[in-house]
């Protein structure tokens, strides 16, 4: 008697707890449906409707149609949601337990798009999902930029401090030389990148081959990546190929930017990519972001364990979101509800080498010191007469703000950059036997350059139509270049990872130059450009 009371008792208490969870099963049901944006019934038709019908020849039993939906009723559930952290947090875990089990009943591979606060995971090829199995995952995702680029010069000729291919036997002296018309189409950039763990989840490990057709269909395919250990979210060190993280437009992806590329004003600012090691994370719930290392050099790709001296690039990007996540993307095409801000700032000291215009560049991003007129300093006589700057320090500080709210963006950065500790030797001249370089001492003042990029969007049709403008300039004792256009980007399937965009750019002498970007230094005149962008 006393064993079956028990099992009556443990069969009333299981049946308890299954109608709680059964409860709460369905509350996170109504709350999840209030937030979808979709209508969850259909407009009521006035007509009553059968729900059972039985061999008796009852009458039918009727239930009335569901109330017309209020959008009142969902602002007032958000609102409960946001002023509540508990409840918030609550209805978090559940939908991330809810999304899991979903997610793990989908075979394997599956693919993970992005979000509109998030990157895209690419295509699970494989992931471990239990300890008794071997730690390992597999991704595979990627982007490629099809573009076409015309320009129409405005001027025909541009005059350089120096001949900038650094020829021997050429003068140095100013040297003119022709702006010239562009008319092409090209694959600008493909990225193909597998990244995941391995051994342990903490041990993440990253490839990507990077590729493009601007330097011909030729061009090497150069590699990036990265093996780091994640400790947690507040801290992650990784060693490899990055970007030096010294301004914050160099630090987002060229698929998140306001329109077809990178500003002016960045192109001529930011270092490039380098083997090197740093530190990123986040701290306080996200709302505070660093990223921060020390690099070869500011372009140490190209130069490989050959580079000329031991000196290293330090550089850094802190960042701080109070009023919550600000998302990778320039535009606000996720239309926030509420203002979100973004504050910044970055910063670089390095002791480089100096590279002519006329070396090959083993990565298509691989940049060079400029003056404000377009002249590589390391052109002959760029800065002092008879002598070629061999090496510079270069200092660079950017701050940079952003804010979104309702469909509208708003972004700029300013940069502050120095150069100076020269060194340099004398111009090679053309002799048998050849005569080798002689070091000489550089006299040259230290030189000061500034500018900035600002860009405005505002979204006509959440996640699927955006107009942009923007504009920006560079200054300093050299010359000053300034840019301004706009245009529009266009989301075929409502997601950031197709896109289309249209521009038009007018700019007064560049003092930018790269094959990727519609800059050249030294021209003058408009660049339309047309890109689709397409993600996997």
């Amino acid at each position: 008697m006393r064993t079956s009371r028990n099992r009556e008792l443990v069969r009333r208490e299981n049946v308890c707890h299954a109608h709680v969870r059964f409860g709460r099963l369905c509350a996170l049901t109504a709350i999840l449906a209030a937030l979808n944006s979709q209508p969850v019934w259909a407009e009521p038709s006035g007509l009553s409707l059968p729900i059972a019908s039985y061999q008796d020849n009852a009458e039918y039993e009727t239930i009335p149609p569901p109330e017309p939906r209020t959008y009142a009723a969902e602002d007032d559930l958000r609102s409960a949601i946001r002023s509540d952290p508990e409840l918030a947090a609550v209805v978090r875990e559940e939908a991330e337990m809810m999304l899991a089990a979903q997610l793990s009943g989908i075979p394997r591979p599956r693919y993970i798009p992005a979000t509109s606060l998030v990157d895209l995971k690419g295509l699970e090829v494989y992931a471990s999902r239990n300890h008794q199995s071997f730690p390992f995952s597999f991704y595979l995702n990627g982007f490629v930029q099809v573009r076409w680029f015309e320009f129409a010069r405005s001027v025909t000729s541009w005059t350089a401090s120096g001949p900038i291919k650094g020829n021997p036997g050429e003068p140095a002296a100013p040297t003119q030389y022709p702006v010239n018309n562009i008319n092409v189409f090209e694959i600008n950039r493909f990225f193909l990148t597998s990244e995941g763990y391995v051994s342990d989840e903490r041990l993440r490990y990253s490839i990507t081959l990077f590729g493009t057709t601007n330097n011909g269909n030729n061009s090497a395919i150069a590699p990036l990546g990265f093996a780091g250990w994640k400790f947690n979210d507040q801290v992650m060190m990784l060693g490899g190929v990055s970007f030096v993280a010294a301004t914050r437009e160099w630090g987002t992806s060229s698929r998140w930017v306001q329109g077809i590329d990178r500003s002016m004003a960045n192109t001529f600012f930011r270092p490039s990519y380098s083997p090197g090691f740093e530190f990123k994370g986040k701290l306080l719930d996200g709302e505070f972001r660093y990223r921060g290392g020390v690099w070869n050099g500011i372009d140490g790709s190209r130069a490989g364990v050959n580079r000329s001296g031991t000196a290293m690039a330090w550089a850094g990007i802190v960042t701080w979101e109070p009023l919550g996540a600000y998302g990778p993307y320039y535009s606000d095409m996720e239309i926030h509800r509420e203002p979100v801000v973004r504050l910044g700032c970055s910063g670089m000291h390095a002791l480089t080498p100096t590279s002519q215009q006329s070396q090959t560049f083993s990565n298509p991003e691989d940049t060079l010191v400029r003056l404000s007129n377009g002249t590589p300093i390391s052109a002959p006589g760029a800065i002092q007469a008879n002598t070629v700057i061999t090496k510079v320090r270069v200092q660079l500080a950017t701050v940079d703000i952003g804010w979104k709210y309702k469909g509208t963006a708003i972004n700029f950065e300013y940069y502050f950059r120095q150069l100076d500790d020269y060194s340099g030797q004398d111009i090679p001249k053309v002799t048998v036997p050849i005569t080798p370089p002689t070091p000489v001492s550089v006299q040259a003042p230290s030189i000061f350059q500034q500018g900035g990029a600002g860009s405005v969007s505002f979204c006509l049709i959440p996640q699927r139509l955006g107009i942009y403008g923007r504009s920006g300039g560079v200054t300093g004792p050299n010359g000053s270049g300034q840019e301004y256009g706009g245009g529009f980007n266009f989301y075929p399937k409502n997601n950031r990872q197709t896109k289309f965009t249209f521009e038009t750019l007018y700019y007064n002498r560049s003092p930018a130059n790269n094959a990727l970007y519609p800059y050249r230094a030294g021209y003058s005149g408009t660049a339309i450009q047309t890109q689709m962008l397409v993600m996997w």
